[in-house]
């Protein structure tokens, strides 16, 4: 007899929840949400966005399914939320305020110019 292991139905279902959830807010035109920008930038599929999300969701996969077995330690969490929050960190902390690459100069000069009228003689 073929065995499953619950932890992948409950896995399974709970991708299958989110996938739905996400759907269903990206059809609704109530939401300011589109889920085709977790993958695209700048109008196109983004290779590393895509890689983001799959080793995000395999390594997520990964540290609940130890969790469920009682075998995730504190280094695996430390470097799970370490992988993860550093980047957020770094983008936050180096951002830059200015797009790379664009100079705006911008310039406002007044000139104030005053006459005087001698009365008529």
């Amino acid at each position: 007899m073929m065995h499953i292991d619950p932890m992948v139905i409950v896995l399974a279902v709970a991708c299958l929840c989110i996938v739905v959830s996400f759907w269903r807010a990206h059809r609704n035109h109530r939401f300011m949400f589109d889920a085709f920008d977790l993958v695209m930038e700048n109008g196109k599929v983004s290779k590393i966005a895509v890689a983001f999300m799959l080793v995000l969701g395999v390594t997520t996969w990964v540290i609940v399914d130890l969790q469920i077995k009682d075998k995730l330690t504190e280094g695996y969490f430390t470097m799970y939320g370490t992988m993860w929050v550093l980047p957020l960190v770094a983008k936050v902390v180096f951002q830059k305020t200015e797009m790379p690459g664009t100079t705006t100069v911008a310039s406002m000069t007044t000139t104030t110019t005053a006459t005087t009228q001698e009365p008529p003689q």
